[in-house]
């Protein structure tokens, strides 16, 4: 039975019942075959209400109308803006779709169970359990209503308890409440969005709550918001350990450059020595004594360099214009490098599960096909094998290339022709020529080979997207050739 003094049920006219405006479910659903079959049996079961109601939005606004055009308005008329609640009428705790059905089906009066002095915090928990109990609750209609729990003062673990789920599915849910609910809503409401738990417990792994914000609007498919929250992910672990690179770096009195990715190849560096960020930080900076002169750092992609001044040299014009060809050359392979690193993980997640199989297996494996096809690509078991060694086959011990033989025999034949896909995309100056043109046919292959990952929800950064379609600033015009006036 309710929390309550009364369990008395009586027929009450439906125009003196109100919907809860805190309940958890906000989509009430299909109402038809419900309707039909009040209106054939009746109501076979009694709605809960409790005296009294909030006043709906008209109301307030009659009443605040009122307030304004009456020069000594009465404190009962203040109290009841104020409050927005008036003793009047009856609201809703159990039987929303039921009151719902029946006004459809045109019932007049409606069995109700009427419960006294039942609090904020027990009518809420009254219809999150009976909800809860449904499977047709959307995912930010649970998140909003383990909320609401929580601000009226339930702990997790009585919310569990309550509700019938356990503490991890609690904890979880408040964590998807911390999201923008405008933004959950949308993609929730997209049928090719097809969100899901999983996705938004992929999610959660982002610490940062902005962070998650602009990956749930930002994505374009659920398999994206798992792609960019592993990057997130991985970013957040790069900054922590680039932090305390940063540390000890500064602590030796090492400066840092402000425009060192744009400077790298500029030829006015040197390194010195090379941080990854994707492995721990070192305990000791492990400089080599015998470097004289002032040292800076600087961020370069996944990398922490300590750098020098390079030594300076009188050049030609010639010189310097091969030279800045060339820097560029080495920046555009430099953030070819990066996508292909990521190109590794994001494969790698592929074949151990932490990305989704797509379910049409024979159309994905006849778009592989064909950007193998576009991109000159063949069959080669040392190409599938390096993927899981990192080296070329004369680099590899017999047992190297025994343990990689067995992970591609247990692979799946799309999973197979994936690696060989991949092997296809490794080279980074393919996108260019001598002149340091845009490769136009090469890029469509490797447009075609990054469509088939686009499925499994990757995507590329700006600058990768620039590369790609040839409208990176570091590209020379066709009409500027070398040697051409």
């Amino acid at each position: 039975m309710e929390n309550g003094k009364s369990n008395v049920i009586v027929s009450i006219s439906a125009q003196d019942i109100y919907q809860h405006p805190d309940n958890p479910r906000k989509d009430l659903g299909d109402l038809s075959e419900l309707s039909d079959s009040i209106a054939k049996k009746g109501i076979m079961q009694n709605l809960t209400v409790i005296p009294g109601h909030w006043l709906t939005d008209e109301e307030w606004s009659a009443a605040a109308k009122e307030y304004q055009e009456t020069p000594n308005a009465s404190e009962e008329l203040r109290e009841l803006l104020n409050k927005r609640w008036t003793p009047e009428g009856y609201t809703l705790i159990i039987g929303h779709r039921r009151f719902a059905a029946a006004k459809l089906a045109g019932i007049q009066e409606l069995p109700c169970r009427v419960v006294e002095d039942m609090d904020k915090k027990d009518q809420v928990s009254t219809m999150l359990e009976e909800n809860m109990q449904r499977t047709d609750l959307t995912i930010w209609e649970q998140a909003s209503g383990f909320q609401m729990m929580l601000d009226l003062g339930e702990t997790e673990e009585q919310i569990a308890e309550k509700s019938g789920f356990s503490r991890t599915t609690v904890r979880r849910r408040l964590n998807i409440a911390k999201l923008d609910q405008n933004i959950l809503r949308e993609k929730e409401a997209s049928d090719s969005f097809q969100l899901s738990l999983k996705d938004l417990y992929e999610l959660e792994k982002v610490e940062d709550i902005a962070t998650r914000n602009k990956i749930l609007a930002d994505a374009s498919s659920s398999r994206d918001i798992v792609w960019r929250a592993q990057n997130a992910v991985s970013e957040a672990a790069r900054k922590k350990r680039e932090a305390a690179i940063v540390k000890l770096l500064e602590e030796a009195g090492i400066e840092k450059v402000a425009k060192y990715e744009q400077e790298r190849y500029s030829g006015k560096w040197d390194i010195v020595k090379e941080y990854s960020l994707d492995k721990d930080a070192p305990k000791s900076l492990g400089i080599p004594k015998k470097e004289k002169g002032k040292l800076y750092y600087g961020r370069h992609y996944s990398s922490i360099h300590v750098i020098k001044a390079s030594a300076k040299k009188k050049e030609t014009a010639e010189e310097r214009a091969r030279k800045e060809i060339d820097a560029r050359k080495k920046q555009i392979k430099a953030v070819m490098k990066e996508m292909n690193n990521r190109k590794y993980e994001f494969i790698s997640n592929i074949l151990s599960g932490k990305i989704a199989p797509i379910k049409d297996t024979a159309e994905v494996r006849e778009e592989i096909w064909f950007a193998m096809v576009k991109m000159g690509s063949y069959m080669s078991m040392s190409g599938m094998r390096r993927f899981f060694t990192g080296k070329d086959e004369y680099q590899c011990s017999q047992e190297e290339k025994e343990e990689a033989a067995n992970k591609v025999a247990g692979l799946s034949m799309e999973h197979q022709m994936l690696l060989v896909m991949s092997s296809g995309l490794d080279n980074e100056g393919d996108v260019y020529d001598y002149y340091l043109h845009h490769n136009a046919e090469r890029c469509e292959g490797i447009k075609a080979a990054y469509a088939v990952l686009e499925k499994y929800g990757w995507s590329f950064t700006e600058e990768e997207s620039q590369i790609l379609n040839g409208t990176h600033e570091f590209y020379v015009p066709e009409e500027k050739k070398e040697g051409e006036k």
